[in-house]
């Protein structure tokens, strides 16, 4: 609860009513590092998606179907567990003419104004992190290196792809681009990183104008001299430089993405320029993939499945001569697909639940909740993982 203290006590410091709380970080991907994963820190909470809203003299967690169960065990104590979507008129919680805070470099224009007409409350942008503010300075964050993919691999060179993005440029009488969806950055540069643990995704921004240059906004220190000269090309700035280098661009045809651009790099760009475009045509171009990506998917479907058929057949003989928990049957489902070369790591939390831990979805077996598998019962298992191919 002290943190939660500590946090409202800045209302009064930034004439505020309340402060909303999200799951993502800047870079809006689906999964968030423990150290940027403010909803978790404030609330306790550590299901994929969610929102807080610390109000004076309330505290508020809204989550959707898949959540509610877990988010009363985890926070159900210092917060009243609301489930989305949000509706209008169906919460009774005097919002009226509240002044509400948010950090804009973590909400999109979308989910503000879907907030506050919903609510109806007033949202305002305050350029601090409320929560940052009161967390430790603690762990540092990944400096792990990006890296880039081989045209053998995902079957295009990025040269082309951008070519092909050119001609959208032209067609839509685009200036400038900015791109804001990671994954969006990694496929067009045939680039990957190292910022999550279930996903090879390189966190940076990138814009791109209608000549074809190219400024990638990165930690500096996640760039080695490898990378550097496989994309000689391209030009490679520290990821503070961007909102500066933003400003100096006026009057030019813009493209954004308006689910991962966010309130504070939006009112940058509309201050003196034309938003033409609010989807990243980059989605577009990606969902057509080319015969080695199909043959790279199919080849990992393989180890997978061949992974988890062995996982089954040990599950079958073991269980009833040995004491086989949620973790360590977890563990040994991970060791059979560390078997093959080709596997780097899960592509999301392990679900691994028998008994009623089956009926939380999306649950997390800890060393609390750990149950045995019994003649009987149900054991549910969603397991996934990333390939040097794909996912």
């Amino acid at each position: 609860m002290e943190k939660i203290v500590k946090l409202k006590n800045y209302f009064e410091i930034f004439n505020l009513d309340g402060y909303i709380i999200p799951k993502n970080d800047e870079f809006f991907n689906e999964y968030v590092s423990v150290q940027k994963d403010d909803l978790q820190y404030i609330s306790n909470f550590s299901g994929s998606y969610g929102l807080a809203l610390i109000l004076k003299k309330k505290n508020i967690l809204f989550v959707d179907g898949r959540y509610t169960v877990q988010a009363k065990i985890q926070s159900g104590r210092k917060f009243k567990i609301y489930k989305l979507p949000l509706k209008k008129n169906k919460y009774d919680l005097n919002f009226k003419n509240k002044k509400i805070g948010f950090d804009p470099k973590l909400f999109n224009e979308i989910s503000i104004k879907h907030f506050s007409n919903t609510l109806g409350i007033k949202c305002v942008a305050v350029n601090k992190n409320l929560i940052r503010l009161i967390k430790k300075k603690g762990s540092n964050l990944s400096k792990k290196k990006f890296y880039t993919l081989d045209k053998s691999v995902v079957g295009e060179s990025c040269l082309s792809k951008i070519k092909n993005l050119k001609k959208i440029f032209f067609k839509n009488n685009i200036d400038v681009m900015l791109v804001t969806s990671s994954e969006n950055i990694a496929w067009l540069l045939n680039i990957r990183g190292q910022d999550s643990d279930f996903s090879p995704i390189p966190n940076c921004f990138l814009i791109i104008d209608k000549q074809m240059r190219i400024f990638l906004f990165c930690d500096l220190k996640k760039i080695d001299t490898r990378f550097k000269k496989k994309l000689s090309f391209i030009y490679i700035l520290e990821i503070g430089e961007l909102h500066n280098f933003l400003r100096k661009i006026k009057r030019k045809n813009f493209s954004i993405d308006s689910l991962t651009c966010s309130v504070f790099f939006k009112s940058i760009i509309k201050k003196d320029n034309n938003i033409l475009l609010n989807t990243d045509p980059i989605y577009f171009l990606k969902s057509q993939k080319n015969n080695i990506e199909i043959n790279n998917t199919k080849k990992i479907h393989e180890y997978d499945g061949a992974a988890l058929t062995k996982f089954i057949f040990w599950v079958q003989k073991n269980f009833k001569k040995k004491k086989i928990t949620e973790l360590t049957a977890q563990k040994k489902l991970l060791e059979f697909k560390k078997k093959f070369k080709e596997f780097k790591h899960p592509s999301f939390p392990t679900i691994s639940s028998t008994g009623s831990n089956g009926a939380i979805v999306h649950y997390n077996a800890s060393k609390k909740t750990n149950k045995v598998l019994k003649q009987g019962n149900i054991y549910l298992v969603d397991a996934g993982g990333q390939y040097n191919y794909g996912t």
